[in-house]
């Protein structure tokens, strides 16, 4: 909803004053314009009203300002600030940016289809050497799972996927998992939390873990591909 004179935009920034004031605008205003509460063609109010509502300097407010333009939130011209359409702002906005404003329904879904071909290709084009440093950080994670040690598992899990995004050896797929890793294995860390049988999750992972292991080992894509996909809906739903 866009804000109007009884929900104005200073409400819905809801920030103090403090140094990096410049950061968190932009932080707050990208995070509104990603889940549409500042839609496509609003015009931010006048430089000087707005520092004068929210009581900071104009270089603060340009600051964030040129940041959004940069990233591809916001166009400015003479005519005052403006939110750019989503077509623009994807063809701008880093992939990172754009996964954090996600819902975890999208963030699953991106996910099942970029991870489970990633398995697949590096099926095909894994060397025996790159399958063998899986298999390590299976027996890593093995040891993990035996001492209940949450935080070491969520961060081999998180390294494994990593791992087979690089060894699908295609520079897209290893840069778009490199840029949703995080929040890969923050929603791991989540998901331990939210689950009843944590257990029998756990004993699930190293479980498919290994059968992805043993599926790229021996050439198999599609099995790999649907290890993986069972793996990925285990953990995130």
């Amino acid at each position: 909803m866009m804000p109007n004179s009884g929900n104005p935009l200073q409400d819905l920034l809801n920030i103090r004053p403090q140094k990096n004031m410049s950061d968190m605008i932009y932080e707050k205003i990208s995070q509104l314009i990603q889940n549409g509460s500042l839609p496509e063609g609003y015009t931010f109010p006048n430089e000087t009203i707005l520092c004068e509502q929210l009581s900071i300097g104009r270089s603060t407010i340009r600051e964030a300002y040129k940041a959004l333009e940069f990233s591809g939130y916001v166009t400015r011209t003479k005519r005052g600030t403006v939110v750019n359409s989503y077509a623009v702002i994807l063809e701008s906005t880093p992939l990172k940016a754009v996964i954090r404003g996600a819902s975890r329904q999208d963030f699953l879904e991106f996910r099942l289809m970029l991870e489970g071909q990633t398995a697949a290709l590096a099926a095909e084009r894994a060397t025996s050497e790159e399958a063998d440093k899986l298999q390590q950080l299976q027996e890593k994670l093995v040891l993990a799972r035996q001492n209940t040690d949450y935080d070491e598992i969520a961060a081999l899990d998180r390294s494994f996927h990593e791992s087979i995004a690089n060894y699908s050896h295609n520079p897209l797929m290893i840069t778009s998992m490199a840029a949703i890793a995080e929040a890969c294995e923050n929603e791991t860390r989540e998901s331990f939390s939210r689950l009843s049988i944590l257990s029998e999750t756990l004993d699930q992972m190293v479980y498919l873990h290994q059968a992805i292991i043993d599926s790229i080992r021996n050439q198999s894509p599609g099995e790999a591909m649907t290890h993986m996909l069972n793996h990925v809906a285990g953990v995130t739903c």
